[in-house]
């Protein structure tokens, strides 16, 4: 596991000590206390349930304990002012001094995993693995979470799938995403981008009907534009879309699968404007 993929202190305590537990038959809260330096064995429990919130006294004990390098110890103090901030824009700050630990770009697909994008459906499974617990012993709640549902059958088959494209794995017993983040690169066809965006497309026009408007956003707007005013507007989407990803990449507690459709495309033929009109 690696501390990067957390934003929550106490959630990373918590996989910390269930990891250490399977690797380290002796590995207890005691044994941990010891190695940090403080004596309450029960205390890194109190820090995982909420009890209690690690002070800055500490803060530098758990660093010892965890073992952390230079970069990962700067990291989890940020992480600690990140879980206590109690405002929306102190998380903000917080995090934007997070992301310059993290990788630059979500992990690019290979043409091997072009499958990914055959289905709307396994792009929303994949991230429903967030949400829920899943094995093989309850796949039909994952197949009943999805709006629209799918049937038993294609949930199976999408984990299978997945699977085999390397982009979940088995952690502690469920199926967990590989990655944070996926994006599709070069080497995916893009007959199969294309086809998969039409498949959203067509369930943002389905939302229209499935979700009221408090559940959902849809709106149009119709403009005439210059050349460089298009330009403007496309970096305008694209600032705009890093925006929301650093919104879903520090967001704690997820509870549903959500889908952003940006749509900016011409409507006319394009006027060629003369080199008199110009000057």
């Amino acid at each position: 596991m690696s501390i990067f993929d957390y934003y929550n202190y106490r959630k990373y305590l918590q996989d910390y000590y269930k990891q250490h537990k399977v690797l380290q038959r002796y590995f207890s809260y005691r044994s941990f206390a010891q190695k940090a330096g403080y004596s309450s064995s029960g205390y890194y429990l109190d820090l995982v349930q909420g009890r209690k919130s690690l002070t800055p006294q500490m803060l530098s004990k758990f660093i010892v304990g965890l073992g952390l390098n230079e970069k990962e110890a700067r990291f989890f103090r940020l992480m600690v002012d990140f879980t206590h901030a109690e405002t929306i824009e102190a998380k903000q700050q917080i995090f934007e001094r997070m992301s310059l630990f993290l990788p630059k770009s979500a992990k690019i697909l290979t043409k091997k995993q072009q499958g990914y994008y055959a289905q709307w459906y396994h792009v929303a499974v994949r991230e429903a693995l967030s949400i829920l617990n899943i094995n093989e012993t309850n796949v039909q709640e994952l197949a009943g979470f999805l709006n629209p549902k799918i049937s038993v059958p294609q949930a199976k088959q999408t984990l299978r799938l997945l699977q085999d494209l390397e982009l979940i794995r088995k952690e502690n017993g469920f199926f967990r995403s590989v990655d944070k983040a996926v994006s599709s690169g070069k080497d995916i066809s893009a007959l199969f981008v294309h086809q998969f965006q039409k498949q959203m497309i067509d369930l943002g026009k389905e939302a229209l009907d499935r979700y009221s408007i408090d559940r959902r956003n849809v709106s149009t707007t119709t403009m005439s534009v210059s050349a460089e005013g298009m330009i403007r507007i496309h970096q305008k989407i694209k600032a705009f879309q890093k925006e929301i990803l650093d919104i879903v990449q520090s967001d704690e507690g997820e509870t549903m699968v959500c889908e952003l459709n940006v749509q900016f495309f011409p409507m006319s033929e394009e006027r060629k404007v003369s080199h008199k009109e110009i000057k």
